[in-house]
């Protein structure tokens, strides 16, 4: 059933969206994608709990906050999950990674 949970985890955009984000910036806050990808508190927290429920990702809190990551250990057991978020490059998730770059150079929230 692992690996349906894990299909049914990739069939969403915004999952998508996220998992693109850490394995391109290897791991960000909850705040920082409520930010970058313009969700609100409680859907990016929806996505994150389902990510995590799966296994897909990996938290470690960090004072008041928490970082998410990708689960390296579970992508090298199932290496099509890194296949299919290498091969994402519709516009949504170039115009994620700018605007989370952006974002990265203004950051000021996380540091409190």
């Amino acid at each position: 059933m692992e690996t349906l949970d894990i299909l049914k985890s990739l069939a969403d955009l915004n999952r998508l969206r996220i998992l693109k984000i850490l394995l391109t910036f290897k791991e960000a806050c909850n705040c920082d994608l409520e930010e970058v990808l313009k969700l609100n508190q409680s859907n990016t927290s929806r996505h994150i709990t389902k990510l995590r429920k799966d296994k897909l990702i990996l938290c470690e809190k960090k004072g008041k906050w928490s970082y998410y990551s990708l689960n390296l250990e579970l992508l090298e057991k199932n290496s099509f999950i890194t296949d299919i978020l290498e091969s994402l490059e519709d516009s949504i998730f170039l115009e994620d990674k700018n605007s989370f770059i952006e974002f990265l150079k203004t950051k000021k929230h996380c540091l409190d």
